[in-house]
């Protein structure tokens, strides 16, 4: 029960720990083909931001096989410059053609979550099925630098 309170450890590396944990947690529960690809360490040291982007991966991935009978997810976690990418992609029957008025309230909590740490989130349906749930948070990667290179100025 404590790992599910907080699910991110408080290191910079926790996230991508977190992440990788989901999917295979994921694949073994819901018997759905779920893996985590991160090309090259992407540390988030404000645990916060951190756990944030982990409840999202978390709400997407649920959703992916709750209400979009997803089969196969893929999560991904990239950083870009001075930015963090999260992306939650499946092969399910993909978001509705026609807006809804009455979106979920896990949708609803992903964009607050997403809006708390000063990022954006935008949900695609894919042209051959399926959904893709993008978070970007910016001024991410300016700390990353300063945890790599201890002692290095990044004033301007």
């Amino acid at each position: 029960m404590a790992r599910g309170m907080s699910p991110v450890s408080l290191e910079a590396e926790g996230l991508m720990e977190a992440l990788q944990e989901l999917a295979a947690r994921s694949k073994k529960v819901f018997r759905v083909a779920c893996h985590f690809r991160c090309d090259a360490p992407v540390l988030v040291p404000d645990h916060a931001v951190a756990l944030h982007l982990y409840r999202i991966a978390q709400e997407a991935v649920g959703n992916a096989i709750k209400h979009g009978k997803a089969e196969r997810i893929e999560i991904g976690l990239t950083a870009l410059g001075d930015s963090v990418r999260l992306v939650v992609s499946d092969n399910g029957v993909g978001l509705p053609r026609k807006p809804v008025k009455h979106n979920g309230l896990g949708l609803r909590i992903m964009q607050y979550r997403a809006g708390v740490i000063g990022g954006t989130l935008v949900m695609q349906r894919q042209s051959d099925g399926g959904t893709t749930v993008v978070c970007t948070v910016n001024n991410v990667s300016t700390v990353n630098q300063r945890l790599r290179h201890p002692g290095v100025s990044d004033t301007k």
